[in-house]
């Protein structure tokens, strides 16, 4: 019988190298590159939604798309070619024909006929649930997604701009340092990004929400300066995050809106993040909200190795600059004038303020931190207001819309060294506006038992208005005094004889829109502190301490404390309110 050929010194090395490579190839197959961090964990029954956006973001450019079924990731049809020549027209004609050849296929399937070498590979990837019933609902839900892998590597590059000051700004919070990758997501590190939908910015809010946070008027947009805007997405994310107690619901929140993440939180009964997205029915809960988490985790991924994806690449230096606060209300010739410094590197360095402003119809206001070079005078709001003159400091925003401009205004101004970023459409993922319900997590809907909790700010006679029904039927329906006032948080019975359930909603939330809106207009939440409830206490009293806070915003940010029975101890999160610069 033969013996076994036994190998020398080298062969056995070569051989160990090799069961070490094959060892590590196999671990690589099998997990993340890295592991998720335990607040922003990485399930498994989610990781083939997270491979396609791995895909969407690295391999597939905005001039191709994929044709994929919308609920199952893994089954993607094929990939659509798109002419740059071409018009959007043609483009949507090209893509609507290929979603109908799917379409076709899938039917043929689900009514049994023989599978071709096309049904064949589609129904390998549908695996387990291939059945004629999955594939009736897969031929209504074929859905292209356009590819970002070119937007994804410029915005890894420009990420450099601002990546230490989101770094810091997080920190300082407490934040979990992976969410520095959610601009990825919101806006390709595109600071002057700007949806269709009217997001805005680096961190694509909506004007409602933005304002609760930034200056949005019409001489300054705070969503446009990426570093104020940073500022309010980490106050924004914190929020979600003590209210929703999970980030993957608070980072979903930050596409969802608070009250829509409550909702689906309270009607699956889990903050489970893999059941939510798999299980939760909800009209306003589509593809982009399902998929908010697992695309900033792919984002994530890709933000932690970008040369595995892209190869080597050259990030943007920081962006460094000096700040001034303005002393008054001033032309922005004049600051040209007095800093000596030309208008292109003016506004570059300043996109939150407006056209108007550059135009000359609005002024610069009053403590608006102004964005200088970080080299040259060390600009103070003194040293300015002494250089400016007299009738350059005035008192307000002028009425007429009209300022009388320096004589530098009306010179041709120098070619920028650096142009501004252009603007580019927003969101690799088809989005909903940020924090659709302007960041208020109170849940305004009507209860299956046609019942709603009372809110702040409201009476007896406004739900009967909504509801256009007498006070005294309302009453009657509640066992209640037509006079009588409607404890926060009690149960109200309402009556849709009137009024559609819908048009109720909606009338109720138009109104809480109305007054957060007014009271936005002048004021911003600057932080939070926590006030731990005295033997004694009330909300009453609460309101005494904070005058400045309105009882609806206590409640959004404590939705879940019942004030009509505070507790001595009870941990109170009230929110820090500062006035925003008049005019």
């Amino acid at each position: 019988m033969p013996q076994p050929s036994r190998l020398d010194a080298p062969q056995r090395s070569l051989l160990s190298l090799l069961h070490v490579l094959i060892s590590v190839c196999l671990l690589l197959c099998v997990v993340p590159l890295q592991a998720a961090p335990a607040d922003l964990p990485r399930p498994p029954e989610l990781e083939r939604d997270v491979q396609f956006w791995v895909r969407v973001y690295t391999q597939v450019t905005t001039r191709q798309g994929l044709l994929h079924d919308e609920n199952n990731l893994a089954v993607v049809y094929g990939t659509v070619y798109l002419d740059p020549e071409a018009s959007s027209a043609a483009r949507r004609d090209l893509i609507d024909g290929q979603r109908d050849h799917w379409r076709a296929v899938l039917r043929r399937m689900a009514q049994g006929e023989p599978d071709d070498e096309e049904a064949t590979r589609v129904r390998a990837m549908f695996g387990n649930e291939a059945s004629p019933e999955r594939f009736v609902q897969a031929a209504e839900g074929v859905r292209f997604q356009l590819g970002q892998a070119d937007r994804f590597r410029e915005g890894m590059q420009r990420s450099g701009t601002w990546g230490p000051h989101i770094a810091d700004v997080l920190a300082s919070k407490g934040l979990p340092p992976e969410i520095s990758a959610l601009p990825h997501v919101e806006s390709s590190f595109n600071a002057a990004a700007y949806s269709k939908v009217g997001a805005a910015g680096l961190w694509q809010f909506m004007r409602s929400t933005g304002r609760r946070f930034l200056r949005i008027d019409d001489a300054v947009d705070e969503r446009m300066d990426p570093f104020r805007a940073t500022e309010a997405a980490a106050q924004l994310l914190d929020f979600n995050y003590r209210l929703l107690g999970s980030w993957p619901l608070a980072l979903t929140a930050y596409n969802h809106g608070a009250a829509g993440m409550r909702r689906a939180r309270d009607a699956m009964q889990t903050d489970d993040i893999v059941r939510i997205v798999r299980g939760y029915k909800s009209t306003t809960f589509g593809f982009a909200s399902r998929n908010f988490y697992v695309s900033f985790l792919a984002a994530l991924e890709i933000d932690r190795n970008p040369q595995r994806y892209f190869g080597n690449l050259d990030r943007h230096p920081e962006a460094r600059f000096a700040e001034v606060e303005v002393p008054a209300f001033v032309p922005v010739a004049a600051l040209e004038r007095v800093i000596k410094i030309d208008r292109g590197t003016l506004k570059q360095l300043n996109p939150a303020l407006l056209p108007s402003v550059w135009r000359g119809q609005r002024v610069v206001p009053k403590g608006y931190r102004l964005r200088l070079p970080a080299q040259g005078t060390p600009w103070t709001p003194q040293l300015l207001a002494a250089k400016l003159a007299p009738t350059e400091k005035l008192a307000g925003q002028p009425k007429n819309g009209k300022v009388k401009l320096a004589a530098a205004d009306t010179q041709p101004q120098p070619t920028p060294t650096v142009a501004p970023e252009p603007a580019v459409p927003a969101g690799p993922v088809p989005r909903a506006p940020v924090a659709t319900d302007g960041g208020d997590p109170i849940d305004y809907s009507v209860a299956a038992d046609n019942s709603v909790r009372v809110a702040a700010a409201e009476t007896l006679a406004r739900h009967a208005d909504w509801l256009d029904i007498p006070v005294a039927r309302l009453a009657q329906i509640n066992t209640l005094k037509p006079a009588a006032a409607l404890p926060l948080g009690a149960k109200l019975k309402v009556d849709f004889t009137r009024v559609a359930r819908g048009q109720y909603e909606q009338l109720r939330r138009d109104y809480h829109r109305q007054v957060q809106s007014e009271y936005f207009a002048k004021r911003r939440i600057a932080g939070t502190e926590v006030y731990i409830a005295r033997p004694g206490d009330s909300l009453w009293s609460l309101t005494q301490r904070f005058s400045q806070i309105p009882v609806w915003l206590l409640q959004q940010y404590n939705p879940d404390i019942n004030f009509a029975a505070l507790r001595q101890g009870l941990r109170v999160v009230v929110p820090r309110v500062e006035d925003l610069p008049a005019g």
